[in-house]
């Protein structure tokens, strides 16, 4: 557990750091979107032929005449108004385009002010009608994002998205038409081009478009979560990265069994025994088929509740919650005093977010015995997660002095220690700490991402070299030593390095492949980033993992569309 949060960015945070300091053509950018298939780049045109106006002037105009409700004209016509606008209704394309630019622009605005009229009155059919007419005079973009709003009001979202692409060929920049195409798409469940409708508007307002934000955060979670549940129906449970198994294994004090000296591979309990081993070797997957064969002979009733115990943590490890709770019940049944089991259900219970069951398992625990350290380190951490950093301090303060052997615990206690503003607490305790586990990997990261925060850069570096000296085949120091080279030092290149480091000697790990997408994605190298983030969906175990995994994938192939769109 890292000692300062690593918190959610935004959709749009990220986004908006994608773009900054970039110099986007918006006209080129948004206008290649504008087809309804979505392919191929657009080249601003002006319908009339003659000079552009200036993006800003055009925007404080359309201020003033957008919306229906908002037009400039009077909400009622007056009879000879009316009447005006019947017999520009009458008059054939030969005579409109008799017509001077003038005129033509007048009769427009009488047939748009009256439409306006029919729109206020919720008249949409005949709006559109008017709007129609007005748009024979003068292609406006304002006219077709006005006759959109009537087919959005009549549920008729083909037009919706027609007319916006009529606007926005005319004006690349109508945030408004956008917005009505994204809420088009999205209606008609299009959610990739509805979220990158939303993603354009927030940067055409520079991110300043609080409800665009909101849009594009929505339309980022339901795709995720749509592609998510797909995945799940057929993605079957797999172990996660050596690394993330080892830590949760070593979270454990070893229970040492008497366990025989050859491995009778035709009984349950041989197969205990290679699977027991094997986790002492780190080779997990191995350690699981044995485990599964262990369950499936039966065990003797000195092994069996250790079995399914190994069972149940190698399902929850995987994601199969159910079958590693019924595991760990049996667990219990087999043997109702080993500790461990109940320790592990409160896992699997924090991560259904049933915190009353969770905790009560600590309380079932220490009924049975007072004096595992392990239930008050693994309620610590459970106090940790929640935010009660001071009874997570106690609990870890509890371990250590029922066995101060237990590296783990003397970290957490300095990390909480900081959490909770004891910075010099915090400093003493990694320091002693460091003195009674010189040879620590972990202590040494640790320490590590305490100096980062304190922005003491040359010792935290220093810290995470000595990490990896004493851990090679540890990917985290190697990790956190990239994101620092990066953030702090500006060297990408070391960083890239150092995460591809960590992705040797453990290609499953999902915290090296975010890191090396974000600094791809910071470097402009969207494509390389893509790669890397559609890894960690297929490293993912659980849902949420996956809904995670997918906003970033489709968050960067949205910036990657803007990006060529952009040309």
């Amino acid at each position: 557990m890292a000692a300062s949060d690593n918190n959610a960015v935004s959709a749009s945070e990220r986004m908006k750091r994608f773009l900054e300091d970039k110099d986007w053509k918006f006209y080129c950018a948004v206008a290649a979107g504008v087809a309804a298939a979505g392919a191929g780049a657009y080249y601003l045109t002006s319908s009339s032929g003659g000079k552009k106006k200036p993006k800003q002037q055009k925007r404080e105009v359309k201020k003033k005449q957008e919306e229906p409700a908002k037009a400039s004209a009077p909400a009622t016509a007056s009879d000879s108004n009316a009447n005006t606008a019947e017999q520009y209704e009458s008059m054939t394309d030969e005579a409109i385009a008799a017509l001077s630019t003038e005129k033509r622009a007048e009769a427009a605005q009488t047939l748009k002010a009256k439409g306006n009229s029919l729109f206020t009155g919720k008249n949409y059919e005949e709006a559109v009608r008017l709007y129609t007419q007005a748009i024979r005079f003068k292609a406006d973009a304002i006219f077709f994002a006005n006759r959109a709003a009537c087919f959005a009001n009549l549920g008729k979202q083909d037009n919706v998205i027609e007319d916006c692409n009529s606007a926005l060929k005319l004006d690349p920049v109508y945030v408004k038409a956008l917005n009505r195409r994204a809420l088009a798409f999205e209606k008609k469940g299009e959610l990739t081009n509805s979220l990158y409708d939303y993603t354009c508007v927030c940067i055409l307002d520079g991110f300043r478009n609080e409800s665009a934000a909101k849009s594009m955060e929505r339309l980022l979670k339901r795709v995720a979560e749509d592609r998510a549940q797909e995945i799940m129906k057929v993605k079957k449970p797999r172990l996660p990265s050596s690394t993330f198994v080892n830590a949760y294994f070593e979270s454990f004090r070893p229970v040492n069994l008497d366990l025989p000296a050859t491995e009778d591979l035709s009984t349950g309990d041989g197969h205990f025994a290679k699977a027991y081993r094997a986790v002492k070797a780190k080779e997990f997957n191995e350690a699981l088929e044995a485990c599964e064969k262990a369950v499936e002979l039966g065990c003797s009733p000195k092994y069996l509740a250790y079995a399914l115990n190994l069972l149940g943590t190698f399902n929850f490890l995987k994601g199969d919650n159910q079958n590693a709770l019924d595991c760990l019940n049996k667990s219990i049944e087999a043997d109702a005093k080993f500790v461990q089991s109940y320790i592990k259900r409160s896992s699997l219970y924090m991560e259904q977010s049933d915190i009353a069951n969770a905790y009560k398992q600590f309380d079932d625990a220490i009924a049975i015995n007072p004096s595992d350290p392990d239930v008050y380190y693994h309620r610590g951490q459970v106090n940790y997660i929640s935010g009660n950093f001071d009874a997570a301090a106690k609990d870890y303060a509890e371990s250590l002095k029922l066995d101060d052997s237990f590296v783990f615990a003397h970290i957490q206690l300095g990390v909480v220690q900081y959490k909770l503003g004891s910075i010099s607490s915090a400093m003493s305790t990694f320091n002693n700490t460091l003195k009674k586990f010189p040879q620590s990997a972990d202590v040494q990261n640790y320490y590590g991402e305490l100096l980062v925060d304190q922005q003491k850069v040359a010792e935290a570096i220093e810290s995470f070299g000595k990490a990896i000296e004493l851990d090679p085949k540890n990917p985290l120091p190697y990790i956190n030593k990239a994101m620092l080279m990066y953030q702090a030092m500006g060297d990408a290149n070391e960083a890239i390095n150092l995460c591809k480091k960590a992705l040797e000697f453990d290609p499953a790990c999902d915290a090296a492949v975010a890191s090396l997408a974000q600094i791809l994605l910071e470097l402009g190298k969207a494509d390389e980033a893509l790669q890397y983030y559609e890894t960690a969906i297929e490293l993912a175990r659980t849902q949420p993992e996956l809904e995670h995994a997918i906003s970033y994938v489709e968050a960067t192939k949205t910036q990657i569309r803007y990006s060529v769109d952009n040309g």
